[in-house]
C-alpha cells in the first residue's frame, strides 16, 4: 500500500511541476510507471498469499532498494526529487525488523546514494549525462546525515517496540502459568520453569513463606547438563536455620549480584520510580553463599502482606546481566504474576479450611451418631445375653429395639454419604432435575411420603448458588427424618420474574417456637436449623421459617436471580 501511495504521489508531483525531472524525462516516466505496476503486483501477492516467510520479506526489501536506486538514478541522480523513496525503504525495514536491519538498510541506501553521486561527479559520462545537475557538497552531506540519522532513530524505535511487544506477550504468558487445577506446588513450579526458560537461567529457586502456618517451602529447578530441555525439580521444607539463608533482608524489590573486581559483591537494585539501577557494594550472607555456588544471581520478591512472601532466585541467567531493562522487566513480571499466585494460594487455604471443617463435621456426626449407637447396641446385646435364659419374651422386645437402632443408624450413615458425595450441577437449569432425584431418593430410603413440585420455568442461577440450594434441601430432608416424625413432605421450587424460591414443608412436630421468623430473628433467638442458616448466608438467600408445634414446619428461601444469575 505504501509503494502505491508513493507512486501516485510521484505522478502528481511531476504533473504539477513538469520541469522536473529535466533529464531523461521519458525514461523516468517509464520507470515510475513500471514501479507502479510492480507496487500493484506486490499488493496483490501479499493479499493473495496464505503465508509469507522471512525469505519473501528479504526479497521484497531487496527489490525495493533496486527500484528506488533505478528511479533516482534516471531522474537527476543525487539531486533526484524521488530521494524520499529511500526513506520508504528505511521505514519498511523498521516495520519488518529491528535496529540492526534498519541501520543496515540505511547504510546500503547511503552507499547507493554516494555511488550515484560519484557517477554524477566524476568520469567521462559526467558531461554527457549529468551536465545539467548542479552538485552541492553541503547538500550531499546533509542528505547522507539525514538518511543515517533517520535509519538510526527508526531502528531504535522499532527495536524498542519489538521488545515492548515481546515483554507484553511474556507477561501475558506468565500470568497464565499459575492455575487452580495445578495447585500451589504445580503453579510455583510452572512459574519457575517459565522464568528459567525466559531468562535462560541454569537453575531457579523459589522460596515461599506462609505466615499463617509459619512454613517455608523451597522449590528448585535445575537444567540437566546432558539435555537442554531436561529440568530436575525438587521441593523441600526449610528448617529455621535454612530459612535465614534464603529469606535474608535484601535491598530492593529486584536485584542482580555479581562478584566485584576488588572482592565483595556488587549489587544493582531497582528503586520505585527510578530507571537507572542503584549500585551497592555489599556482602551477601555467608549462609546463602555456601548454600549454592554461582557466578551471578538475580532475585525478585513477591507476595501479599500478612499472607505470604516469596522470593525467586535466577542463578547464572544469561538474559539479565544486571542490565536496567531486564531487571525492571523481571520486577514488572513479578507484579503481574503475584495476584495469580495469590489466588491459587488463598484458594488452597480456603479448600484446606473447608476440608478441615467438613472432616470435623463428619467426625462429629460419627461420634454423636454411629459410635454412640454402637455403644448402645453393645450394652443391649450384653444385657440380652444375660437375660436370655430368664425371660425369652423380653429378649424379643429388646432385639426389636436393637434392630430399630441399627436401621436408623444405617439411614444416618447413608445421609452422611450422600452429603459427602460431590454434586454435578453446571447451572440453575439443571436444578429441578437434581432436586427431583434428591427427593425421590429420600422417599425411597426413609419411607416418608415425599413429593417435589416445580413451577414457573427453570431458574437462572449460578452453579455455586444452585449447589447451595441442593445442599439446603438435603439438610432439610435429613432434619425431617431425624427430628420431625413427619408422614408427608413437600418440596416446591418456583420462579417468578426476578427471583427463585425453594420451600420445604412437612406435617411433623415443628420447631420449638411458634410463628413466622426471618433469618435475622432466628439468629437473634438462636433458633432454627443452624446448617441451613449458614448455607443461606453463603448463598445470599432470604430465609423464613414457619413453625406450629405439633402440626409441622415450613422453610422458605428466596434467591434473587438478578444478583446470582
Amino acid at each position: 500500500m505504501g509503494r502505491a501511495f508513493l507512486t501516485v504521489t510521484g505522478f502528481v508531483a511531476i504533473y504539477l511541476d513538469p520541469t522536473e525531472p529535466a533529464r531523461l524525462r521519458e525514461l523516468t516516466y517509464a520507470v515510475l510507471l513500471a514501479y507502479a505496476l510492480y507496487s500493484l503486483g506486490v499488493l496483490a501477492f501479499v493479499h493473495g498469499s496464505a503465508r509469507l516467510t522471512s525469505r519473501h520479506g528479504h526479497a521484497l526489501h531487496a527489490l525495493d532498494i533496486v527500484w528506488t536506486s533505478a528511479l533516482t538514478f534516471v531522474s537527476e541522480g543525487p539531486v533526484s526529487p524521488f530521494f524520499l523513496f529511500f526513506l520508504f525503504v528505511v521505514l519498511a525495514a523498521a516495520y519488518r525488523w529491528g535496529f540492526r536491519e534498519t541501520v543496515a538498510t540505511a547504510v546500503i541506501t547511503v552507499a547507493v546514494f554516494l555511488a550515484e553521486t560519484a557517477i554524477a561527479s566524476v568520469g567521462p559520462w559526467n558531461r554527457r549525462l549529468f551536465a545539467s545537475i548542479d552538485l552541492e557538497l553541503n547538500r550531499t552531506i546533509l542528505r547522507v546525515a539525514y538518511l543515517l540519522l533517520t535509519g538510526f532513530l527508526l531502528g531504535y524505535l522499532a527495536e524498542e517496540e519489538k521488545q515492548s511487544q515481546g515483554e507484553i506477550a511474556a507477561v501475558a504468558d506468565a500470568t497464565r502459568l499459575p492455575r487452580v487445577d495445578l495447585g500451589l506446588g504445580g503453579s510455583v513450579t510452572a512459574v519457575a520453569r517459565g522464568l528459567s526458560s525466559m531468562f535462560e537461567a541454569d537453575s531457579v529457586v523459589f522460596v515461599l513463606h506462609e505466615y499463617e502456618t509459619r512454613r517455608v517451602l523451597l522449590w528448585e529447578l535445575e537444567r540437566s547438563a546432558d539435555a537442554a530441555d531436561s529440568v530436575r525439580t525438587r521441593c523441600l521444607e526449610l528448617d529455621p536455620e535454612q530459612q535465614s539463608a534464603w529469606l535474608f533482608q535484601d535491598h530492593g524489590r529486584a536485584w542482580h549480584a555479581a562478584p566485584g573486581k576488588n572482592g565483595g559483591t556488587v549489587v544493582r537494585v531497582t528503586e520505585p520510580g527510578v530507571w537507572p539501577l542503584k549500585r551497592l557494594s555489599v556482602e551477601l550472607p555467608s549462609a546463602f553463599l555456601t548454600a549454592r555456588s554461582f557466578r551471578t544471581v538475580t532475585a525478585v520478591n513477591m507476595g501479599l502482606a500478612r499472607e505470604w512472601q516469596g522470593r525467586v532466585y535466577l542463578f547464572d541467567a544469561l538474559q539479565t546481566g544486571g542490565s536496567d531493562r531486564s531487571l525492571h522487566f523481571l520486577e514488572a513480571l513479578a507484579e503481574h504474576v503475584t495476584p495469580a499466585l495469590t489466588n491459587v494460594f488463598l484458594l488452597r487455604r480456603l479448600r484446606a479450611r473447608a476440608g478441615a471443617a467438613e472432616r470435623a463435621r463428619v467426625a462429629r456426626e460419627l461420634h454423636d451418631g454411629a459410635i454412640q449407637a454402637l455403644f448402645g447396641i453393645e450394652m443391649k446385646i450384653e444385657a440380652l445375653r444375660r437375660a436370655s435364659a430368664r425371660d425369652p419374651a423380653a429378649v424379643d422386645v429388646e432385639l426389636e429395639a436393637v434392630q430399630e437402632v441399627i436401621r436408623r443408624e444405617v439411614l444416618d450413615l447413608r445421609d452422611l454419604m450422600h452429603a459427602l458425595r460431590p454434586i454435578e450441577i453446571d447451572g440453575g437449569d439443571q436444578l429441578p432435575d437434581v432436586l427431583a432425584s434428591v427427593v425421590e431418593r429420600f422417599r425411597r430410603d426413609s419411607g416418608v411420603s415425599a413429593r417435589f413440585v416445580s413451577s414457573g420455568g427453570r431458574p437462572i442461577l449460578l452453579p455455586a448458588t444452585a449447589f447451595e440450594v441442593v445442599r439446603i434441601v438435603q439438610e432439610a430432608l435429613v432434619n425431617v427424618r431425624k427430628h420431625s416424625r413427619a408422614r408427608n413432605v413437600l418440596v416446591r421450587l418456583k420462579r417468578d420474574d426476578h427471583s427463585c424460591t425453594i420451600v420445604i414443608e412437612d406435617d411433623g412436630c415443628g420447631f420449638h417456637f411458634e410463628g413466622r421468623l426471618t433469618g435475622e430473628q432466628l439468629d437473634q433467638g438462636r433458633l432454627g436449623p443452624a446448617i441451613i442458616k449458614e448455607r443461606a448466608r453463603i448463598a445470599g438467600a432470604r430465609l423464613t421459617v414457619d413453625s406450629t408445634p405439633g402440626e409441622g414446619a415450613r422453610v422458605e428461601l428466596t434467591f434473587s436471580e438478578a444478583a446470582h444469575g
